[in-house]
């Protein structure tokens, strides 16, 4: 079994997941695909029971079990996931039209890329602009 991983800042949503590494400046974008083989290892699903889950999503690629196995391994290569004994606490991931569309959108996109953006996306954010005596209100 697997859970995120608690060391890396992460938001999951029905969509997507980010994380950011903020010892490394790397963010990572998990996108609906590679998201909803995520959420399914997070509730405790084994990559075979994913596989049989996503052969029935509408449209989905011939070589979708590749896709799954490697988004599993980029999961565990980027420590994006750690082993646990009980399954995360996130919602049970549900194969609805919203999803499934934005799959489709996407072309079942599977690769997470890592981005070392963040840092110059924490600099361009003018919130992040911060004296010792707190925040700049607007005028």
């Amino acid at each position: 079994m697997y859970n995120k991983n608690t060391d890396l800042f992460s938001d999951i949503t029905e969509t997507n997941t980010i994380y950011i590494d903020m010892e490394q400046s790397v963010f990572y974008l998990i996108q609906p695909f590679p998201n909803f083989i995520f959420r399914h290892l997070l509730k405790g699903k084994t990559i075979e029971e994913i596989k049989v889950i996503c052969a029935e999503i509408p449209e989905v690629p011939a070589d979708y079990k590749e896709r799954i196995d490697s988004v599993f391994k980029q999961l565990l290569e980027f420590q994006l996931i750690v082993e646990s004994d009980e399954p995360s606490s996130i919602p049970e991931p549900e194969l609805n039209s919203t999803l499934i569309q934005s799959m489709q959108e996407d072309g079942f996109k599977y690769i997470i890329e890592p981005s070392n953006e963040v840092q110059k996306l924490l600099l361009d954010d003018p919130i992040h602009d911060v004296s010792l005596d707190g925040w700049t209100p607007f005028a």
